[in-house]
């Protein structure tokens, strides 16, 4: 297949997968735009990650001044603090990705609330897969958490390339977009400091978060 052809294709695969979470998940356009106040572009990060990989995304955020929000699971950040540690003093908002990251939709009331209490303290809940009801909506808000959504998924997890993903963001790019990559993705580091100039390039502001949160 030609790399035209199979980019398109590819572009086509993620709108209708988007659609289709949309649908799944009903998030509303605040937790879509995780609560921000303007139309810059924020990055976010999910999961765990390796030592390197962690300090090669920190480092590339820190040289292109961009500021974050980084969604660890609980026991994996029990494992690093270190790690958690040097996210929290380089500026980035931590939030709370659950403590073993369960599909949440499958546990009892009680199980919901146990893996979000054992997760990061904070304001901002990112349910994983974003696999969420009105239900676990109203168990989160009772522990003072607010939902976290995205409106760009980089299938990053999927292993895809730089190429790919480049393609999928740039083609959905949007004010106020909230653009998810995963600390272990296999390519994300490579696809960072590009990204982030080709987003600059097209007028937009990668937010600070000195906003209204």
């Amino acid at each position: 297949m030609l790399p035209a052809v199979r980019l398109q294709l590819l572009h086509a695969v993620s709108r209708i997968l988007h659609r289709y979470a949309d649908w799944r998940i009903g998030a509303t356009k605040a937790e879509k735009c995780c609560y921000k106040s303007s139309d810059s572009i924020l990055l976010t990060f999910d999961d765990y990650g390796s030592q390197q990989e962690v300090d090669d995304i920190l480092a590339i955020l820190a040289a292109e001044h961009v500021k974050t929000m980084i969604f660890p699971c609980g026991d994996w950040a029990e494992k690093h603090p270190d790690l958690i540690q040097k996210i929290r003093s380089a500026g980035h908002i931590l939030g709370n990705h659950t403590y073993t990251h369960p599909n949440l939709l499958t546990l009892s009331d009680a199980e919901v609330e146990d893996e979000i209490r054992k997760g990061l303290s904070g304001r901002w809940l990112r349910a994983p897969q974003g696999r969420v009801n009105q239900h676990i909506r109203t168990i989160a808000q009772h522990l003072g958490f607010s939902l976290c959504y995205w409106t760009i998924d980089s299938r990053d997890w999927t292993g895809a390339s730089v190429t790919q993903m480049r393609h999928t963001i740039l083609s959905e790019l949007h004010p106020g977009a909230v653009i998810l990559f995963h600390m272990h993705g296999l390519h994300t580091q490579e696809l960072l400091p590009g990204l982030i100039h080709d987003i600059r390039a097209r007028g937009y502001v990668l937010t600070g978060l000195a906003e209204k949160w």
